[in-house]
């Protein structure tokens, strides 16, 4: 498993869906990022149970379609 991406494409994506995860969360799973990559696209996703923020920037170069 390979995925190659820069700062500069990852930063803004992690930026933007963390406003859908708050520090203090009941439950713990809340508080983080679910990554998918299909395709040279990478899909960063987070929820609160009532809001979700989905972003998808293209990747450079990836191997395989992978979640993680």
């Amino acid at each position: 498993m390979v995925v190659n991406i820069n700062r500069e494409q990852l930063l803004p994506a992690l930026i933007i869906v963390s406003g859908a995860v708050e520090r203090k969360q009941t439950l713990p799973i809340l508080g983080n990022f679910l990554i998918k990559v299909k395709s040279n696209r990478m899909q960063v996703i987070a929820t609160d149970l009532e809001v979700e923020i989905q972003v998808s920037p293209i990747l450079e170069d990836a191997d395989e379609d992978m979640q993680f």
